[in-house]
């Protein structure tokens, strides 16, 4: 492809990702996979560069949208590539009206003017613009980070790394020399013993190791919230939002195959994604059944559980403001009534999870999340409403048994839970907290 067709392509997929801020459908990461997926005709090398420029105008949308606002243009993905090509790249002008095939039409005079006009610095725009964080989420990323506010707000919006694990069912022999033909720039994680950070990323379907299940891609941070379920072979484990089970996986693996999980989640198709994963890890302690939204329909399939379960992961749905490297469109997409949408929905989901746990039994619960209102004070709620009967357990207590090396040190105000974090740690932002129930 001419660089000129790629930015039309690049165009029509920000349009796409436009609607789908508006409409909250399809994110980026399917806008942008549909697309390319789509037409055939888009070899490897220019689908990198396309999904590149995508990401990178993306990830300073505050920025463009105030900039565009600044200049009287509306919204779309064609402005919103003038405004990245006359603040970032500014030889993408010269693609607009190139006489070659399928190149986006040439500037009009209106177009012309107005990026001539852009302000070059975020001197005096407001901060939505100048840390992309829309108004929603300032209050709690304010809260959470404090004076590391700038720091980690540039982490957040950064781009993330390729991590992936071992299966820790899996042979070892072969893993080393196979993991150095995968890429040649490849380092452990800093605290996950089976965890890998990669220094590009890799399409791994086609790899060996990932078809025959002796890698999965994972961040650090999930890997580290399995462990931290502390888990027995004998133990029955309930995962209440188990998704397309990239956490099950590892949860069946920490148990050696051993013992039981059921996987459970309201989403049919995540859970018919889940199984070819299933299978491919080797895992044969796994349960999988669809959990219908209903309060009644739920009550009735839980019911056989209450009081049963020696762990309960409970990986809420949340805000995802802790991927935002990984998806910088989801920012855009909450609202303050979202957020308290969620909210009520975790609180509903720990109180649920509380009903399956025996006596000395725990649940951990987990969001992707950095924002306190997701987090802490729900943790906090609960245990205010459960009373004596539960208790929160020092995830570095835990460490200290299940993981090697010292704890690192949490970004959360509550010292017994773990907050992960871009700028601290290297990881997603991600919560646990791991609350137990009494013996008596």
């Amino acid at each position: 492809m001419q660089p000129a067709a790629r930015l039309q392509a690049v165009i029509e997929i920000l349009n796409e990702i436009e609607s789908g801020i508006q409409w909250l459908s399809v994110p980026a990461d399917v806008a942008v996979a549909s697309y390319t997926r789509s037409r055939r005709y888009i070899g490897s090398k220019d689908r990198r560069a396309i999904i590149d420029l995508v990401y990178a105008i993306v990830r300073q949308r505050g920025r463009h949208i105030w900039r565009l606002t600044e200049t009287g243009l509306s919204l779309t993905g064609r402005n919103l590539a003038i405004s990245h090509s006359a603040l970032n790249e500014p030889n993408l002008a010269s693609y607009f009206g190139a006489d070659i095939p399928h190149a986006p039409s040439a500037l009009t005079k209106t177009e012309q003017s107005a990026a001539q006009m852009m302000p070059k610095n975020l001197e005096g725009a407001p901060l939505f613009a100048t840390h992309e964080v829309p108004y929603p989420l300032a209050e709690g990323f304010r809260e959470r980070f404090g004076s590391k506010f700038d720091e980690a707000m540039a982490a957040l919006n950064g781009t993330a790394p390729l991590d992936i694990r071992s299966n820790p069912i899996k042979p070892k022999k072969n893993l080393s020399r196979g993991l150095r033909e995968l890429e040649e720039n490849i380092e452990k994680t800093v605290f996950s013993p089976i965890g890998y950070r990669l220094a590009s990323k890799l399409n791994l379907n086609g790899n060996p190791l990932f078809r025959e299940g002796y890698v999965e891609v994972q961040d650090e941070a999930a890997q580290l919230a399995c462990y931290l379920v502390d888990l027995d072979s004998d133990m029955s484990v309930m995962d209440l939002c188990a998704g397309a089970g990239g956490k099950t996986l590892l949860l069946s693996a920490l148990m050696k195959n051993k013992g039981q999980i059921f996987a459970f989640d309201t989403s049919a198709n995540r859970l018919k994604k889940a199984k070819p994963r299933i299978d491919r890890a080797g895992c044969r302690n796994i349960q999988t059944k669809v959990l219908p939204r209903e309060a009644d329909a739920r009550k009735s399939i839980l019911s056989g559980f209450i009081g049963k379960v020696n762990r309960v992961v409970v990986d809420v749905p949340c805000s995802g403001s802790g991927t935002l490297r990984r998806n910088p469109d989801q920012r855009w997409r909450m609202s303050g009534m979202g957020l308290e949408n969620l909210r009520m929905e975790q609180s509903s989901l720990l109180e649920e999870a509380s009903r399956m746990v025996k006596p000395g039994g725990r649940i951990v619960y987990m969001t992707c999340s950095v924002l306190p209102q997701e987090n802490e004070r729900v943790v906090e709620y609960f245990l205010e409403q459960a009373g004596s009967d539960w208790f929160a357990v020092d995830y570095k207590d835990v460490w200290r048994r299940v993981l090697p090396g010292t704890p690192p040190e949490t970004a959360s105000s509550n010292p017994s839970c773990l907050q992960l974090v871009p700028h601290m740690h290297q990881t997603d932002g991600f919560f646990v907290a791991i609350l137990e129930r009494r013996l008596s």
